[in-house]
């Protein structure tokens, strides 16, 4: 009989989420580094008039420099070779995602809250904003997973409860996710938390479930190209008319 409590435990393998319960140990202030990699990111994310390319470089050095410096070489504890069950996950993720975006976006609409664009989108999608796109999600990962386990680590260490510091972890990365979107979304706030925000829960969930930077990654990617696809296709239909 399927069993939920032990799906949802996210020990598929027996692998757990590193650090978060001292395996392997972090210093004080490799958390610390962390934390403010974690602050620049949501710093960086608030500012205006930065070009694409720039700004997707720095997500991606804040996030990423910290996280080659915590593994020490063990890169494993993040990037993992994907499985071919790793792709399933993948597409029932994406077409989850979906499912539960354009089920929001109707109940929004209908309930007179207008949902908008994200404003930072160009219609001419050339080659540098797929560029600019690829380098800023590596950032964009890192921080979900950064927040993640900062806030399990946090929890676990009070009250030694896996589950707690899991549940906490995850509600308050999809909060933090959220809010980032704050000036690509014209500060909708609704729209922010349960789509942008509550909406990434299967992108966490693909991490969680493989404990793979690339899973999450390739989902991520996956995601935002046909997001903003779509949204350029419909811009372009609209002024032809």
């Amino acid at each position: 009989m399927f069993n939920i409590k032990k799906k949802f435990k996210f020990l598929e393998d027996g692998i757990d989420f590193p650090f978060y319960n001292d395996i392997p140990k972090l210093s004080t202030i490799e958390w610390a580094i962390l934390v403010i990699a974690v602050v620049i990111f949501i710093i960086l994310a608030s500012i205006k008039g930065i070009p694409k390319i720039y700004h997707a470089l720095l997500y991606f050095l804040v996030m990423t420099i910290p996280a080659i410096y915590i593994c020490k070489g063990n890169y494993s504890l993040f990037f993992k070779k994907p499985k071919l069950r790793d792709f399933k996950t993948i597409i029932i993720c994406f077409i989850l995602y979906y499912i539960y975006s354009i089920g929001m976006g109707v109940i929004l609409q209908f309930s007179g809250y207008p949902v908008a664009n994200n404003a930072n989108i160009a219609l001419n999608l050339n080659l540098m904003f797929f560029v600019s796109l690829f380098i800023q999600l590596v950032g964009e990962e890192f921080f979900k997973i950064f927040v993640l386990l900062i806030l399990m680590y946090i929890v676990y260490r009070f009250t030694n409860n896996r589950s707690l510091s899991m549940y906490t972890g995850i509600i308050g990365t999809l909060v933090a996710f959220g809010l980032i979107h704050s000036s690509a979304y014209s500060g909708r706030i609704l729209q922010i938390l349960l789509i942008q925000g509550l909406g990434t829960i299967f992108n966490l969930y693909a991490y969680m479930k493989t404990k793979n930077f690339v899973v999450s990654y390739i989902l991520h990617i996956l995601i935002d190209l046909s997001t903003f696809l779509l949204q350029t296709t419909n811009h372009m239909l609209i002024g032809e008319i």
